[in-house]
């Protein structure tokens, strides 16, 4: 069994920004979301409103809190409740 990544709890008061775009287009964030946790060298966990751009194995770039925008990948997807959803991103960086 693959080890997970350690995960860290965000800092108070920071929130992740999300640019649905190709890579290589300037960082234009076009949705804001809550952080739920981060693994800094590996990926993170954000919670936002259904977002249908955004599904498994939607590429993206992320900025989260006060880290440079990274491109990343959706890996899961979870309805948390109805237009609520959880997400898990890995930097592809």
């Amino acid at each position: 069994m693959k080890p997970r990544p350690v995960r860290f709890a965000p800092d108070a008061l920071d929130f992740a920004l999300i640019a649905v775009s190709f890579p290589g287009e300037p960082f234009t964030p076009d949705t804001v979301a809550l952080i739920y946790d981060e693994a800094p060298l590996n990926g993170c966990a954000l919670v936002l409103r259904d977002d249908a751009r955004l599904e498994e194995g939607s590429r993206c770039t992320v900025k989260v809190g006060r880290m440079d925008p990274l491109d990343a990948r959706v890996v899961w997807k979870k309805q948390i409740e109805k237009g609520l959803i959880h997400l898990g991103f890995q930097y592809l960086e």
